[in-house]
């Protein structure tokens, strides 16, 4: 299983992560400082070739309940 997300302000990519612990994807995705205005995460995990679950989130609730919607077994 692969996780990657991208923080998204004005358009831009300012924050990215790539990775397959969810323990170290789980610890980057705190690090977000929601404080900011006009930030979007969009959010990927890979299970295999072919199977994918993504989206763009706006607000830290939404993105935490998609995260563990996508990863449970």
């Amino acid at each position: 299983m692969n996780f990657s997300y991208k923080v998204i302000k004005n358009g831009k990519t300012i924050d990215k992560c790539r990775t397959r612990s969810i323990r170290r994807f789980t610890k980057n995705l705190r690090t977000i400082n929601w404080g900011n205005s006009l930030l979007k995460v969009y959010l990927k995990v890979n299970y295999e070739k072919g199977v994918i679950n993504e989206g763009f989130y706006e607000n830290k609730e939404d993105l935490w309940l998609a995260f563990n919607a996508f990863v449970e077994d």
